[in-house]
């Protein structure tokens, strides 16, 4: 998604973050997890930290900030995941009143490289 198509969508995807995290630690780290969103919604092939911390920022030397908020985001604020996922259960009862089955699958984008997370280094055995 580009940054014009995201900008559209900007407050309902504000609304949207605001719903899901409220109450979940200092608002810096809230307002990390919607540039960590943000991040992963822009274009861009890789979704890492780095690469998507350089895609937020509009000036490069601003990149090293950025890249330090969205790695404390995800891996040192203690969100509550058990939380965020009975409010997403409640939005999607709402929403879509009869739904039976809701399936989250983040392994849909293509890994590359052999460091990447996900990505395992295949080894032929030897017998």
């Amino acid at each position: 998604m580009d940054r014009r198509t995201l900008k559209r969508l900007d407050e309902e995807l504000r609304e949207y973050l605001d719903s899901m995290v409220e109450g979940m630690g200092r608002p810096e780290r809230r307002a990390a997890m919607a540039a960590y969103v943000t991040g992963l919604l822009l274009d861009g092939e890789r979704k890492s930290i780095q690469p998507m911390a350089a895609r937020l920022v509009d000036d490069a030397s601003e990149t090293e900030a950025m890249r330090q908020r969205l790695q404390e985001c995800v891996v040192i604020s203690g969100w509550s995941d058990a939380e965020v996922f009975r409010r997403l259960g409640q939005k999607l009862e709402r929403e879509l009143p009869g739904l039976e089955a809701f399936v989250l699958d983040d392994t849909g984008f293509p890994k590359k490289g052999t460091h990447s997370a996900g990505v395992a280094l295949l080894r032929p055995t030897i017998s």
